[in-house]
């Protein structure tokens, strides 16, 4: 049996498509990260943007398996539905704490310039 017996091929590309979008909000996020620890806190912040922006799309899709819900039709559920919910939540943990860790490395950079400078 394959998953397109038991999920219609809408609601797998929906899943499917939550999935790289929660992978590319991530990644963004990453670079982010990755930026902030270079000392380049303007790209850092441009790409923890990008990364929240794929954020809201990916919840545009997840909203629809809601409301699907909500209106009483049925949403089977699967693993890869679950796979789809799990990269949403860890990608909103992560950048739920990234604005705050890029303002603390920025921090962190201007006070070791202060005491560099002394």
């Amino acid at each position: 049996m394959n998953n397109t017996e038991f999920i219609s091929e809408e609601t797998l590309e929906k899943i499917m498509t939550g999935v790289a979008v929660a992978g590319t909000a991530k990644s963004l996020g990453k670079e982010a990260l990755a930026k902030a620890n270079k000392g380049d806190f303007k790209e850092a912040r441009n790409l923890f943007s990008l990364a929240k922006k794929q954020f809201i799309e990916v919840h545009g899709y997840h909203f629809d398996f809601i409301q699907k819900e909500a209106s009483g039709e049925r949403v089977d559920i699967c693993l890869l539905l679950v796979h789809m919910e799990d990269h949403i939540m860890t990608t909103s943990l992560f950048l739920d704490s990234l604005e705050d860790q890029i303002n603390l490395i920025e921090r962190v950079c201007k006070l070791e310039n202060l005491i560099n400078s002394k």
